[in-house]
Protein backbone atom coordinates (compact mmCIF):
# COMPACT_ATOMS: atom_id res chain seq x y z
CA UNK A 1 0.00 0.00 0.00
CA UNK A 2 1.15 3.77 -0.67
CA UNK A 3 2.88 5.66 2.17
CA UNK A 4 4.45 2.37 3.55
CA UNK A 5 1.24 1.36 5.58
CA UNK A 6 -0.13 -2.29 5.61
CA UNK A 7 -2.50 -4.27 6.82
CA UNK A 8 -0.70 -7.54 8.11
CA UNK A 9 -2.69 -10.23 6.82
CA UNK A 10 -3.53 -11.99 10.54
CA UNK A 11 -5.22 -8.55 10.86
CA UNK A 12 -8.01 -8.91 8.30
CA UNK A 13 -11.06 -8.31 9.96
CA UNK A 14 -13.80 -11.10 11.01
CA UNK A 15 -16.96 -9.12 12.14
CA UNK A 16 -16.85 -7.14 15.57
CA UNK A 17 -13.10 -5.56 15.51
CA UNK A 18 -12.49 -2.35 17.26
CA UNK A 19 -9.53 -0.07 17.77
CA UNK A 20 -9.27 1.36 20.82
CA UNK A 21 -6.22 3.94 21.87
CA UNK A 22 -5.27 4.46 25.54
CA UNK A 23 -2.85 7.52 26.69
CA UNK A 24 -0.03 6.76 28.56
CA UNK A 25 1.78 9.21 30.63
CA UNK A 26 5.77 8.58 30.59
CA UNK A 27 5.66 7.11 33.70
CA UNK A 28 2.64 4.95 32.93
CA UNK A 29 4.29 4.03 29.76
CA UNK A 30 7.83 3.10 31.59
CA UNK A 31 5.38 0.85 33.89
CA UNK A 32 3.40 -0.74 31.66
CA UNK A 33 6.83 -2.02 29.73
CA UNK A 34 8.37 -3.36 32.82
CA UNK A 35 4.66 -4.68 34.40
CA UNK A 36 2.25 -6.33 31.61
CA UNK A 37 0.03 -7.52 34.76
CA UNK A 38 -0.33 -3.48 35.46
CA UNK A 39 -0.63 -2.28 31.98
CA UNK A 40 -3.15 -4.53 31.50
CA UNK A 41 -5.22 -4.14 34.72
CA UNK A 42 -4.64 -0.32 33.72
CA UNK A 43 -6.10 -0.76 30.20
CA UNK A 44 -8.70 -2.60 31.30
CA UNK A 45 -10.32 -0.65 33.96
CA UNK A 46 -10.14 2.32 31.30
CA UNK A 47 -11.68 0.45 28.64
CA UNK A 48 -14.88 -0.78 31.26
CA UNK A 49 -14.75 2.74 32.28
CA UNK A 50 -15.35 4.09 28.82
CA UNK A 51 -18.07 0.83 28.13
CA UNK A 52 -20.21 1.46 31.06
CA UNK A 53 -19.96 5.14 31.25
CA UNK A 54 -20.64 8.30 28.87
CA UNK A 55 -17.66 8.82 26.93
CA UNK A 56 -16.22 11.81 27.33
CA UNK A 57 -15.13 13.44 24.00
CA UNK A 58 -11.85 12.51 22.72
CA UNK A 59 -9.79 15.09 23.59
CA UNK A 60 -10.34 14.39 27.35
CA UNK A 61 -10.99 10.59 26.90
CA UNK A 62 -7.91 8.66 28.47
CA UNK A 63 -9.48 5.67 26.12
CA UNK A 64 -10.82 5.98 23.32
CA UNK A 65 -12.03 3.75 20.26
CA UNK A 66 -12.56 4.70 16.48
CA UNK A 67 -14.44 1.08 16.85
CA UNK A 68 -15.44 -0.53 13.61
CA UNK A 69 -13.85 2.42 11.30
CA UNK A 70 -10.27 1.20 11.68
CA UNK A 71 -10.09 -0.49 8.43
CA UNK A 72 -10.90 1.74 6.02
CA UNK A 73 -9.56 4.65 7.99
CA UNK A 74 -6.53 2.55 7.47
CA UNK A 75 -6.96 2.24 3.82
CA UNK A 76 -8.43 6.07 3.39
CA UNK A 77 -4.27 6.80 4.96
CA UNK A 78 -3.08 4.68 3.16
CA UNK A 79 -4.12 5.38 -0.29
CA UNK A 80 -2.93 9.22 0.61
CA UNK A 81 0.06 8.30 1.49
CA UNK A 82 2.62 10.49 3.60
CA UNK A 83 1.41 9.02 6.98
CA UNK A 84 5.14 9.41 9.28
CA UNK A 85 3.37 6.81 11.90
CA UNK A 86 1.15 4.23 11.63
CA UNK A 87 -1.34 5.31 14.21
CA UNK A 88 -3.44 1.61 13.31
CA UNK A 89 -0.92 -0.76 13.32
CA UNK A 90 2.11 0.83 14.31
CA UNK A 91 4.53 1.41 17.35
CA UNK A 92 6.50 -1.49 19.01
CA UNK A 93 4.90 -4.30 20.86
CA UNK A 94 3.28 -3.54 24.58
CA UNK A 95 3.36 -6.07 26.31
CA UNK A 96 0.56 -7.56 28.56
CA UNK A 97 -0.63 -10.26 30.60
CA UNK A 98 -3.23 -11.50 28.35
CA UNK A 99 -2.84 -12.68 25.07
CA UNK A 100 -4.86 -9.71 22.37
CA UNK A 101 -6.76 -11.92 20.03
CA UNK A 102 -6.35 -9.58 16.47
CA UNK A 103 -2.35 -9.09 17.09
CA UNK A 104 -0.67 -7.66 20.19
CA UNK A 105 -0.87 -4.06 21.53
CA UNK A 106 1.26 -1.92 20.68
CA UNK A 107 2.63 1.74 21.51
CA UNK A 108 3.66 4.97 19.72
CA UNK A 109 6.13 6.89 21.52
CA UNK A 110 5.32 10.62 22.58
CA UNK A 111 7.28 11.74 19.49
CA UNK A 112 5.58 9.44 16.99
CA UNK A 113 2.47 10.89 18.82
CA UNK A 114 3.53 14.44 18.36
CA UNK A 115 4.04 13.38 14.23
CA UNK A 116 1.38 11.69 14.00
CA UNK A 117 -0.75 14.28 15.78
CA UNK A 118 0.41 16.76 13.22
CA UNK A 119 0.02 14.63 10.04
CA UNK A 120 -3.70 14.09 11.40
CA UNK A 121 -4.15 17.84 12.04
CA UNK A 122 -2.48 18.79 8.95
CA UNK A 123 -4.77 16.59 6.78
CA UNK A 124 -8.41 17.02 6.41
CA UNK A 125 -11.05 14.28 6.20
CA UNK A 126 -11.89 15.72 2.72
CA UNK A 127 -8.71 14.89 1.15
CA UNK A 128 -8.97 10.84 2.66
CA UNK A 129 -12.20 11.11 0.90
CA UNK A 130 -11.11 11.26 -2.66
CA UNK A 131 -9.55 7.76 -2.09
CA UNK A 132 -12.65 6.50 -0.78
CA UNK A 133 -13.59 3.64 -3.63
CA UNK A 134 -15.57 0.73 -2.29
CA UNK A 135 -15.05 -1.66 -5.00
CA UNK A 136 -11.57 -1.31 -4.53
CA UNK A 137 -12.33 -1.56 -0.71
CA UNK A 138 -14.32 -5.03 -1.18
CA UNK A 139 -10.98 -6.30 -3.65
CA UNK A 140 -9.00 -5.32 -0.91
CA UNK A 141 -11.09 -7.15 1.40
CA UNK A 142 -11.24 -4.33 3.41
CA UNK A 143 -13.57 -4.80 6.71
CA UNK A 144 -16.91 -2.76 5.85
CA UNK A 145 -19.07 -1.01 8.15
CA UNK A 146 -22.39 -1.60 8.01
CA UNK A 147 -22.81 1.58 6.45
CA UNK A 148 -21.23 0.46 3.24
CA UNK A 149 -23.89 -1.27 2.11
CA UNK A 150 -26.19 1.95 2.31
CA UNK A 151 -25.53 5.22 0.55
CA UNK A 152 -21.44 6.71 0.17
CA UNK A 153 -22.30 9.65 2.12
CA UNK A 154 -23.38 7.86 5.09
CA UNK A 155 -20.32 6.03 5.04
CA UNK A 156 -18.44 9.00 4.71
CA UNK A 157 -20.19 10.53 7.26
CA UNK A 158 -19.33 7.89 9.64
CA UNK A 159 -15.14 7.64 8.27
CA UNK A 160 -15.33 11.62 8.67
CA UNK A 161 -16.44 11.61 12.08
CA UNK A 162 -13.99 8.98 13.77
CA UNK A 163 -11.12 10.58 11.74
CA UNK A 164 -12.31 13.84 13.82
CA UNK A 165 -12.76 11.97 16.87
CA UNK A 166 -8.93 10.67 16.15
CA UNK A 167 -7.23 13.36 15.22
CA UNK A 168 -8.79 15.02 18.54
CA UNK A 169 -7.81 12.21 20.59
CA UNK A 170 -3.93 12.02 19.19
CA UNK A 171 -3.81 16.32 19.47
CA UNK A 172 -4.47 16.10 23.37
CA UNK A 173 -2.18 13.21 23.92
CA UNK A 174 0.94 15.28 21.33
CA UNK A 175 -0.39 18.06 23.83
CA UNK A 176 0.06 16.08 27.22
CA UNK A 177 3.53 14.81 25.73
CA UNK A 178 1.75 11.19 26.40
CA UNK A 179 2.97 7.77 24.49
CA UNK A 180 -0.48 6.22 22.93
CA UNK A 181 -1.27 2.57 23.57
CA UNK A 182 -3.23 1.09 20.37
CA UNK A 183 -5.33 -2.42 20.14
CA UNK A 184 -7.44 -4.36 17.82
CA UNK A 185 -9.83 -6.02 20.02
Amino acid sequence: MAGGLSVPAANVAPMGIHCEYVHLSPAGLRRSLSDPSWAQEHIDELGDAWAEGEPLPPEKAPFFSIEKAWHKLHHLLAAHGGMPVDVIHGGAELPLEDELDYGPARYLSPEDVARAGGFLAATPFDILARHYDLAAMHRAEIYLLPESDAEVPADLDTLRHRYEELTRFFAAAATARDAVALMLA
